[in-house]
């Protein structure tokens, strides 16, 4: 009585309520899911978290003479991407099969592998010594030989087994420091509570750190009648499994309220296609998980990456005709054209206002033999220096458009004004800077023709 009451006071201070924010919530608005960039046309799956910032996956070795899959690890990178994976003959030597449940504060790994003498997958658990890992032992899982019978049975532990009714159990993940396993199996018997074909289910570490729980079934919102594995728990608040959905295999999410797993929904896109998503794993920095949604139809691996902002493209504005600051040159008709906004800090045009340069080369036309000055200006961010710089670079990006229509060079003229003539003198809002950064097209003519046409009318006075 008393182990079971400890149990009990395990069980409910493991079960909190949680109303963070999860994974797969954040990563829904303002990220893009992309293929890593280690994907081959090898099948890439079966991927579990692994120590020093790594990732374990199962694949086909390129060089071997069959096509058993074998253990990588691979180095996550810094902006999310996975390096170049490298095969570990120490990690394919435990014998894994399918996914890892790596548990970093105990130093252990738990994982499936097949047993012989059972003809069937069991759980297997190795310790690291001295950076190594140690020749992988069976899990000490009670009950999982079966129940007490007359027929001939082993002992072990102090436990009857008898080695038939069990399925395998695979894919294992971690939970509550190491305390915890959730894998999927087809665990046959009421007794057990076998909803589906294949359901998720957990055991817990016994006070004796070596031995663990009699398997127990996560229940009905969680498990149906079809096949559920691949289990993955985030802060043990958060599991995400794949079982049969729209496409075929989809990722699920259960979250735990009040002490109690919740019906479990299916992840919208991107995490789900109309092919086969499944083995989302959740990194501090990243949602990784394979599917086979490519158009080759096979396993790969996908990432979330930061999509990029969208451009502010403000209204065009009408733009009054400016004093000249320099008397190098002056208006000689009154037409002025503002087309051309950039993005921040850039001087190539934005993709939304290319399709708005025939408007210019259209208007510029009309004024055959007249001389345009292209004038760059910026926002009032950075220095007067730095942005003199950029405003040129802007008025001469567009002159080089304006070549390549056939204008000839000595009719087009460019000049930078930086910061100085703003359009909104006190931007109070993106889009506000966005109208300060342009470009201005108006008809030019040079200054010996202006005195010369001064000249000749004092003469004529």
């Amino acid at each position: 009585m008393r182990n079971k009451i400890i149990t009990l006071l395990f069980v409910s201070s493991l079960f909190l309520s949680s109303n963070a924010q999860t994974a797969d919530e954040k990563y829904s608005e303002g990220y893009d899911l992309l293929p890593a960039s280690i994907n081959t046309a090898a099948k890439e799956n079966n991927i579990s978290l692994y120590r020093n910032n790594q990732l374990i996956l199962l694949k086909p070795d390129p060089k071997g003479k069959n096509n058993k899959p074998v253990a990588f690890t691979a180095t996550i990178k810094g902006n999310g991407d996975i390096g170049k994976p490298k095969i570990s003959k120490e990690l394919s030597l435990l014998g894994i099969s399918g996914t890892v449940a790596y548990d970093s504060i105990n130093g252990k790994m738990y994982f499936s592998k097949y047993n012989s003498l059972e003809k069937n997958y069991a759980l297997y658990e190795s310790t690291v010594d001295k950076g190594k890992w140690l020749e992988p032992k069976k899990m000490v899982i009670e009950g999982t030989g079966g129940k007490r019978s007359k027929s001939s049975f082993m002992v072990s532990a102090g436990w009857s087994y008898k080695p038939t009714g069990l399925t395998g159990f695979k894919n294992p993940a971690i939970g509550n420091q190491g305390k915890r396993i959730y894998f999927s199996a087809n665990i046959r018997g009421k007794e057990y509570g076998n909803i589906g074909s294949t359901d998720i289910w957990y055991i817990e570490k016994n006070e004796d750190g070596t031995t663990w729980s009699k398997p127990q079934n996560l229940g009905k919102n969680v498990n149906t009648t079809t096949k559920e594995d691949y289990p993955f728990c985030d802060g043990d608040t958060t599991l995400y499994f794949t079982s049969i959905g729209k496409g075929g295999t989809d990722i699920f999410k259960s979250t735990l309220e009040e002490g109690q797993w919740t019906k479990s929904v299916r992840l919208e896109e991107p995490f789900n296609s109309g092919m086969n998503d499944m083995n989302l794993i959740v990194t501090k920095e990243n949602i990784y998980l394979v599917s086979n949604r490519n158009p080759m139809g096979k396993d790969d691996i996908f990432l979330f990456v930061k999509a990029p902002e969208k451009p502010i493209i403000p209204n065009p504005i009408a733009i009054p005709p400016e004093a000249e600051p320099e008397p190098i040159m002056v208006k000689k008709l009154e037409w002025n054209f503002v087309l051309f906004y950039f993005d921040f800090d850039k001087y190539v045009l934005s993709q939304e206002f290319i399709a708005r340069f025939k408007e210019l080369v259209n208007e510029m036309t009309q004024f055959p033999g007249e001389t345009f000055e292209i004038a760059g200006h910026t926002d009032q961010k950075g220095s007067d220096k730095y942005n003199l710089n950029l405003s040129n670079n802007r008025a001469n990006f567009v002159k080089q458009l304006l070549l390549k229509e056939g204008f000839p060079a000595e009719k087009l003229v460019t000049k930078g004004f930086g910061e100085s003539m703003p359009v909104i003198e006190d931007p109070k809002s993106d889009e506000d800077y966005a109208q300060n950064r342009r470009v201005e097209i108006r008809i030019l003519f040079p200054e010996k023709e202006n005195k010369d046409a001064t000249t000749n009318d004092n003469k004529a006075k």
